[in-house]
């Protein structure tokens, strides 16, 4: 029989300090998204995806302050908001 949850459980992660920190995938994109097989090949290969890691992680990094731009609350010239 299935415990039905109550509607009072959020309160003891209610005083919960949580920081949005994200994740710091730096170093880890292709860590995660790749075979072992591929990324654990010869010195040539590793080198390669190392750098072409770094090109996507700098992209991901753009991208973020695009969305500021994009977004119509946000005023034209301000390049600080997170």
């Amino acid at each position: 029989m299935a415990v039905k949850n109550s509607i009072y459980d959020f309160i003891h992660s209610q005083n919960d300090v949580r920081l949005n920190k994200g994740f710091d995938y730096e170093g880890k994109i292709f860590e995660r998204t790749m075979s072992p097989q591929i990324l654990n090949g010869d010195k040539n290969r590793t080198d390669i995806l190392a750098s072409i890691e770094a090109v996507v992680y700098q992209l991901f990094e753009t991208t973020k302050y695009i969305k500021n731009y994009i977004n119509y609350t946000v005023p034209k010239n301000n390049k600080y908001v997170r």
